[in-house]
């Protein structure tokens, strides 16, 4: 036992580094596991009750005392445990820690039962503002001005005015928070148990009775979720900033230890071990109790205590499989009457009388570092603060989704959270800097008298970036435009030194925001810019999306000439600044159409749109059945429509999916929607028996422009089932938006040279001339007119699957 103890002294007196270990006793007598546990805990605990490390107890006292509390069990016997956890960190290393998550699941839980039996949208409402409230109610400065409320003019004024002002947008920023990213780990957590997706709120509402799951599985499911949410608040307690001082304090594995004599706790503790089984290092150590049955189901054997201590000395050392069945290790511990007892017939006497773990707490050498770091970091940010505000950031800002959108030319970048790591993918970081360097090479640049060559500006306008939401899944399709035009640009510019002929080009990069929700305010910036003169604005290229947003920001854009690049709605040419240099969606409505007529044994398409979406997938649609392709018995609706919270609605049906693989022999599926409505169509028909099992005979479909982005991702290897022929301007699917950005840079670089060499006034030419130009009858770039709606002129390829 000398040996045993003093082997988890070590590991719980330095910080988490190895991999989950959670130590089960067992005997026949049950109160020599509740003796063994009780000398631990005070171990722990020391003299005069100073803990020495963090720790918790779950004991008959503690199952007792959350039985009184109005709480679910399991959130009463959670709360309690984080109770004593948070009372027991050791003076200096931070007492004010937060169980954040554990919390929040708290919150959800506390709103069982206030709720009603409401549509589910009213309900995700309810449990939003319930959530919020109970937030506010713990939140100082919203306390502090609910107290400004209540005393003597004139403060009661100053606070309801604040409180008028603030409680909008703190409202909005909590519900907002909710649905981001930091609350990714709830999502997963309910998924794996109840397999449906959606948003933090419609996943908190299977946690309530309302929700729909049977008791046993609900209680399950909330046991699961707050040993998730409190591994993860352990691991942030253990993981302070490298700056902190409590990082050189916090010199501890928290022990977390749980009699398995009640039943709810021995649930717990399966829990935890099921959750620990794969982290490494685990953020404690779990030393618990169970009776020799239990604990047979979880260890393949129960060792002696020696043998026990050698077990783990082997597992500190370094040899993971001395565990049978990671991550537990099962004690035998001695009874009366065995021989091993005898010689050890008090265990606490010995635990008792020998601590061992000491707190290490420094003084100054952890504060050091720190004030190093702040002066450090003021200066930083001093210098962000003059870049964000006077300059490449500056036209610039941070959007509801978390993007960054605006104009920017140098010092700034689009990229933000998580860089996309597929290879198929261009990198937008990458692209930001092969434009400017071709920049800088047009700075080089001279003309016959040495003098700085007369260039001009092109803006790329477009949706650069995605929402980090659900159903933002799809890569932006300008990513491989702006690939396109960056080469352009760089073999334009590279040509225009030799060439009096070309004016060379700067490239300068407007982000939209995701589905354009931000471009009429980015146009604004680019209206605002000079049109006239060296180095000035001459022409906006890209948009890449035929949508409302995207016509209305165009149409801010009045005089300035806009190219568009992968844009095929007809009604785009709306405004008579816009010019599309893609053929119409009538186009690939006619290849589609010879497509599925040469299909043997196809009797008919069934066609996937949105009919909300006006400029792509409803036109597409309408020259489909134009072309008697569809019917309205066999076509299917799948929206892209935000609800109020911002994320979109699930409408495209599991049975539509179903029979659309059901009848795939005979009613070609035709995608004429966005990536994003493909990508949901495949994810469904992944767990639908008629479409998985069809790896022999996989399923034909046909997709409009709009698959482009799901095909050049490669994430179609993920369906072996299906085949998708896809619609682009180009053999492959990356080459075909590639050629879309080229096109339109090149169009707006010959539109810009015309116009250079057609007025005499050279140096103040503005972008009237380049307009001009566009609309001229005879304008040609490589034999391509801008806004020309014939369909007959073979620019639309039908892209065949991959092959492996």
């Amino acid at each position: 036992m000398d040996r045993l103890v003093s082997l988890l002294d070590d590991v719980t007196g330095s910080r988490p580094k190895l991999p989950s270990l959670v130590v089960v006793a067992t005997s026949t007598d049950p109160a020599r596991n509740t003796e063994f546990l009780d000398a631990l805990t005070a171990r722990l605990s020391g003299k005069g009750h100073s803990a020495l490390v963090p720790h918790a107890y779950a004991d008959k006292d503690l199952v007792e005392s959350a039985a009184e509390r109005e709480l679910l069990p399991y959130a009463a016997l959670l709360d309690e445990i984080l109770q004593r956890l948070r009372h027991r960190i050791p003076r200096g290393a931070g007492g004010n820690w937060k169980a954040k998550r554990c919390r929040l699941v708290l919150d959800v839980l506390d709103t069982d039962g206030k709720i009603g039996a409401a549509r589910q949208d009213t309900r995700r409402s309810m449990l939003l503002t319930l959530l919020y409230e109970q937030w506010a109610s713990r939140n100082p400065l919203v306390g502090w001005l609910r107290k400004m409320n209540q005393n003597d003019l004139p403060v009661p004024l100053i606070g309801t005015l604040l409180s008028a002002i603030l409680s909008g947008p703190l409202k909005w920023a909590h519900s907002r928070r909710l649905n981001s990213r930091a609350t990714r780990w709830f999502g997963d957590a309910v998924r794996s148990r109840v397999g449906e997706p959606g948003d933090f709120a419609s996943h908190a509402l299977w946690l309530l009775a309302s929700g729909g799951l049977d008791a046993d599985r609900r209680d399950n499911l909330h046991r699961q979720v707050l040993v998730k949410a409190m591994l993860m608040d352990l691991s942030d307690l253990m993981r302070p900033g490298r700056i902190s001082p409590r990082r050189r304090r916090r010199r501890w594995t928290p022990v977390l230890l749980l009699d398995g004599a009640q039943p709810r706790v021995a649930a717990l503790l399966d829990e935890f071990g099921a959750q620990m089984e794969h982290l490494d290092p685990a953020p404690l150590l779990v030393v618990g109790a169970l009776d020799p049955q239990h604990a047979e189901q979880v260890a393949t054997v129960a060792h002696t205590v020696p043998d026990a201590a050698t077990a783990v000395n082997r597992f500190v050392e370094g040899e993971r499989s001395v565990l049978a069945k990671a991550p537990y290790l099962a004690v035998r511990l001695p009874v009366a009457g065995e021989r091993a007892a005898e010689h050890n017939p008090a265990v606490r006497t010995w635990i008792d009388s020998h601590p061992h773990v000491a707190p290490r707490v420094p003084g100054l050498s952890a504060v050091a570092p720190l004030a190093v770091v702040v002066a450090l970091l003021a200066g930083a940010s001093g210098f962000g603060a003059y870049q964000y505000l006077l300059g490449g950031c500056s036209d610039t800002k941070i959007n509801l989704s978390g993007e960054r959108v605006g104009v920017i030319e140098s010092g700034c970048s689009f990229v933000s959270g998580k860089a996309v790591d597929n290879p198929r993918v261009p990198a937008l970081a990458t692209l930001e800097q092969q434009a400017a360097e071709n920049n800088k090479a047009v700075d080089r640049l001279k003309d016959r008298q040495g003098n700085p060559r007369y260039y001009r500006t092109v803006i790329f306008f477009g949706p650069l970036t995605r929402a980090d939401q659900a159903e933002s899944t799809a890569p932006p399709n300008a990513i491989w435009q702006l690939q396109g035009v960056v080469s352009k640009q760089k073999e334009h510019n590279q040509l225009a030194d030799s060439d009096d002929g070309k004016v060379p080009v700067k490239l300068v990069l407007a982000n939209s925001g995701d589905r354009f929700a931000d471009g009429t305010w980015v146009a604004q910036r680019i209206a605002e810019r000079k049109r006239a003169g060296r180095g000035e604005l001459a022409a906006v290229i890209g948009i890449s999306q035929s949508r409302p947003q995207a016509l209305e920001a165009v149409g801010s854009l009045s005089g300035i000439p806009v190219i568009g690049a992968a844009m095929y709605g007809s009604g785009m040419t709306a405004n008579p600044n816009m010019f599309l240099s893609s053929p119409f969606n009538a186009a690939f409505a006619e290849e589609i159409a010879k497509w599925v007529r040469a299909q043997p044994g196809v009797q008919g398409a069934a066609v996937v749109h949105d009919p909300d979406d006006t400029y792509f997938s409803k036109e597409l649609q309408a020259d489909l059945r134009h072309r008697n392709v569809g019917s309205d018995d066999k076509d299917v609706i799948a929206r892209e429509v935000p609800s109020r919270n911002g994320i979109a609605e699930p409408t495209l049906k599991r049975e539509d999916v179903e029979r659309l693989c059901a009848e795939a022999d005979t009613v070609v599926p035709v995608i004429a929607s966005r990536g994003d409505q493909l990508l949901k169509l495949l994810s469904i028909g992944a767990d639908v028996k008629a479409c998985k099992d069809r790896l022999d005979q996989p399923i034909r479909i046909i997709s409009g422009p709009g698959g482009i982005v799901v095909v050049g991702s490669g994430v179609l290897a993920d369906y072996p089932w299906v085949k998708v022929w896809v619609t682009g301007l180009a053999g492959t699917a990356e080459r075909s938006e590639w050629v879309a950005g080229a096109n339109s840079f090149g169009m707006a670089a010959q539109a810009i040279a015309d116009a250079h060499h057609d007025t005499t006034q050279v140096p103040v030419w503005d972008v009237s001339q380049v307009l001009a130009c566009l609309r001229d009858p005879e304008f040609d770039y490589d034999g391509l007119k801008p806004n020309v709606p014939g369909v007959g002129d073979g620019r639309v390829h039908i892209i065949e699957p991959a092959v492996g």
